[in-house]
């Protein structure tokens, strides 16, 4: 089966089983079920399920130059300018990162945004407050956004199928396994993998971290990927073959992401094996907590059973092509590495650069200590990796300065990844040993061909424009002037 393939079918059967579960009037989506591509007709039945006056998706898209947007409106309703006032106000939801309820003009927007996309729903103005119409309404847009979220995920995950003969990475065996898994047992899956010594990259809060997490289901949470989980978690022990496989209650990724909704039920562990060595292991959330039996259980068996020697070869793979071009702090690429990157795409017409710098960085040593400043490197790095698409190049160039290259982005929207880089940073709590520090870093942007029509310049126009923000205040972003 092709790519394209793959992913019509997995974009046709998403959609049709949500388009089952809502008609005009219909109660709200089932738990489970999510419109994860809706393009049209999908969002035309959205709209008309909530009776209405449009329903609008922005996101920073991955393929295509710069943010997109699909809208289905009642164009009898509304005008032209009520239309571009939602486009706006979804544009800033989603580069703020807001979520909420807004009486405009045109009616009630309700809006949900998360890691650079942003779902409405512009409902008409009614007398008197209706509760469960927005709570329907929200609910519904939580899933939308979910769907959006990982339409990302589902096309990595046909591209990989479409390239069976090419080196599997440790990433792209466990997306396979867990998607594998979720369609089969219709379980939330999460699969980790144990590192090799070689290619561990370690956190200095917590500097026995071994098992690192490698694939997400549709349903789980996407902030899990590439994080490591803590020691003494039930997944990272099943994982290094310190405790044997079964059922667990409770959290078994042991709280790595804090805010993280625990789902009810009994989770099962199940390791994956190479030769008899354990190699990874997958956390299972069954319908009604109960273990596959069966048919069910064969699958499951047979998946971990091909998976193993798989992730056996990939690790070794990551290994030795990851040693040489990887920071072995952070796990971004190193400057040598992001020069190949872009220079194999020296015939890309439009892309943007982008270099950060840690404001007041040896304040934070000198205050704190060394290991403080490396977990302060390590939260910037992973920071930037949750704000970019899956094809573009994050490194770590120096000593507390990166550089992110974005192909096919255009200046304007270089700019706007570098500002929403920079709220984050600004406006995640981070603190060490119970002491809080406010982080904060400058950025300068270049881009061809706004600023330069040979990518060999977009370096010195980068570097040259986070010169004028360090001097300019410090945490903000500046843009190249034209070469």
């Amino acid at each position: 089966m092709t790519a394209l393939s793959l992913l019509l079918a997995l974009l046709l059967g998403a959609v049709a089983g949500w388009g089952l579960a809502r008609r005009r009037g219909a109660t709200p989506l089932a738990p489970g079920v999510g419109p994860h591509f809706l393009p049209e007709p999908a969002l035309e039945w959205l709209r008309r399920s909530h009776e209405a006056l449009g329903v609008w998706v922005a996101e920073l898209d991955p393929k295509e130059e710069g943010p997109r947007a699909e809208r289905i409106v009642d164009a009898e309703r509304l005008e032209v300018a009520q239309i571009v006032a939602v486009d706006r106000r979804l544009e800033r939801a989603r580069d703020q990162e807001q979520s909420g309820v807004e009486r405009m003009e045109s009616g009630i927007l309700v809006f949900h945004a998360a890691a650079g996309a942003a779902v409405g729903l512009l409902l008409p103005k009614r007398e008197g407050a209706d509760g469960a119409r927005l709570a329907q309404a929200e609910d519904d847009l939580r899933r939308l956004l979910d769907g959006v979220r990982r339409r990302p995920q589902m096309v990595e995950l046909a591209q990989a199928k479409a390239d069976e003969a090419s080196p599997e990475s440790a990433s792209s065996v466990g997306l396979r396994l867990a998607y594998q898994l979720e369609r089969a047992l219709a379980a939330q899956v999460v699969v980790a993998a144990r590192e090799l010594p070689e290619t561990l990259v370690r956190d200095p809060r917590a500097p026995d971290l071994r098992v690192r997490v490698i694939g997400v289901s549709g349903h789980g949470d996407r902030r899990l990927l590439d994080t490591f989980l803590p020691e003494g978690s039930a997944l990272a022990e099943v994982a290094l073959g310190v405790r044997p496989e079964g059922p667990v209650d409770g959290d078994p990724l042991g709280g790595v992401v804090a805010d993280r909704r625990q789902r009810q039920g009994a989770v099962l562990l199940k390791q994956i094996r190479s030769a008899g060595e354990a190699v990874g292991a997958v956390a299972l959330w069954p319908p009604g907590g109960r273990e596959p039996i069966g048919a069910a259980q064969a699958e499951l068996a047979a998946a971990l059973d091909n998976a193993g020697p798989r992730l056996y070869r990939a690790r070794k793979w990551d290994q030795e092509y990851g040693r040489a071009r990887r920071d072995r702090l952070t796990g971004l690429l190193n400057r040598s590495e992001l020069e190949a990157v872009m220079s194999r795409q020296g015939g890309a017409k439009t892309g943007s650069l982008v270099y950060a710098d840690f404001d007041r960085f040896k304040a934070l040593n000198d205050a704190l200590g060394h290991p403080a400043g490396d977990a302060a490197l390590i939260h910037f790095a992973r920071i930037i990796q949750e704000q970019i698409r899956s094809e573009d190049a994050a490194a770590r160039i120096g000593g507390e300065e990166f550089a992110v290259w974005l192909p096919g982005t255009r200046l304007d929207d270089g700019i706007g990844i570098a500002e929403r880089i920079r709220i984050r940073l600004s406006t995640t709590p981070w603190d060490w040993q119970g002491r809080v520090w406010s982080l904060t870093a400058s950025f300068g942007v270049a881009a061809t061909p706004e600023t330069s029509h040979s990518l060999a310049n977009l370096a010195a126009q980068s570097d040259a424009a986070l010169y004028v923000a360090k001097n300019s205040g410090r945490n903000r972003v500046e843009r190249a002037g034209k070469a």
